[in-house]
């Protein structure tokens, strides 16, 4: 092929308008030459089917090039972002080894700098796109994320900055494997996709991916799992109410991730209520009207239960040793968050106890009116 060739599908979904209105023929020279160094070019806008990822093509050299377009328009920050997954599942679908991802900006009415935008640049940058013209639209630098630590804590001051955001969350559990846990509806779908994609190519080690299955869906796309397996170290776990229902049922442990997802959601990264441990892999939900306890709750149906044990506001979050302090009765907590020893706990083991629990009081973050209720639940006998 002596001119290099774009192929473009050239119909969007929605909009009246097509791509070759927006594609002008500057636009498509400006990226040839970025690519290939040449400005000269043939282009076919095809009309059969819509254009997916806002995306082009370009062959040249026995090579294929695909571009990922930004939006014109950033009305929503989730939807403005979430055409670049799509052309990322067309790249890792594509047969030929010779091949490259790119994004181009395109002249915008919204602001392409912000914290949650820079945030998605990264991500982007990890997964192996090239940025064409970055310089002339962004003012800040962006770099890709250097390993799976960088990415979790910018995404949680990421999310700090935006509380309303609680699509998907990223922590790290047992044996450092790598937990995402995501929302599988609208744009959401597209956002953790990109995340298990990056987190793939930082580490090497076991990644989860928990799909918070809602609204009548259960799983994100085909193709996008089908490219998340092919990754070689993600795995895809589903959960929806009917299967948190069946584990309450026959389980003696509920291991909820719909539990840890709230969790998150209510009070962010894993970080012990009572000391200053926040190593994600020692951190666990420690529920305060126990399983065993709303199981044996009579007057109750079982899907009333499943919520009581799947609720944010029944959890906290505690490191090992005090998530077993709490279960055992060492310490226990009153209405108002004073955190108390067992009055059999003398000695060095009271000390340790003392020693160990650096806040003695629960911040107003976790003391909600419905966390109250799960505490009088807990001790109502005792009380």
């Amino acid at each position: 092929m002596k001119k290099p060739h774009f192929i473009i599908k050239n119909k969007f979904q929605k909009n009246v308008y097509s791509y070759k209105d927006i594609l002008t023929k500057d636009i498509l020279s400006d990226v040839c030459k970025r690519i290939t160094g040449k400005t000269k070019f043939t282009c076919n806008f095809d009309n059969e089917g819509y254009n997916k990822g806002r995306m082009a093509t370009l062959q040249y050299d026995g090579n294929i090039f695909f571009i990922s377009f930004s939006d014109t328009e950033l009305n929503s920050r989730n939807a403005s972002m979430q055409s670049v997954p799509s052309a990322l599942m067309s790249y890792y679908e594509e047969k030929n080894k010779s091949k490259k991802i790119f994004f181009y900006f395109l002249p915008s009415s919204g602001n392409y700098e912000t914290n949650y935008f820079h945030f998605i640049y990264r991500l982007m940058l990890t997964t192996g796109i090239e940025f064409l013209n970055h310089n002339e639209y962004l003012k800040q630098e962006i770099y890709p994320f250097i390993s799976v630590e960088d990415m979790v804590l910018t995404r949680n001051r990421n999310k700090e900055r935006n509380i309303g955001n609680n699509s998907s969350y990223i922590t790290i559990g047992k044996n450092h494997v790598t937990q995402i846990y995501g929302k599988t509806y609208g744009a959401n779908k597209y956002e953790t996709t990109l995340f298990c994609i990056a987190l793939s190519r930082l580490s090497k080690n076991k990644i989860e991916l928990y799909q918070i299955c809602e609204q009548g869906l259960s799983d994100i796309p085909k193709r996008c799992a089908n490219v998340l397996k092919s990754l070689g170290n993600v795995k895809i776990i589903s959960t929806n109410m009917s299967m948190e229902k069946n584990n309450f049922v026959q389980e003696e442990n509920l291991r909820s991730p719909r539990f840890i997802y709230n969790l998150l959601a209510k009070l962010g990264p894993k970080k012990c209520a009572l000391c200053k441990c926040e190593i994600p892999e020692l951190i666990e939900g420690a529920h305060v009207w126990p399983i065993a306890a709303i199981k044996r709750k009579a007057g109750i149906n079982i899907e009333d239960k499943v919520k009581y044990a799947t609720d944010g506001d029944n959890g906290i979050w505690l490191c090992e040793n005090h998530h077993k302090m709490l279960d055992e009765n060492i310490i226990y907590i009153d209405i108002s968050g004073n955190i108390y020893k067992h009055k059999d706990m003398k000695g060095s083991n009271a000390d340790f106890i003392e020693w160990s629990t650096t806040i003695k009081k629960l911040i107003p973050k976790i003391m909600t009116i419905e966390f109250k209720k799960y505490l009088q639940k807990r001790y109502e006998k005792k009380i």
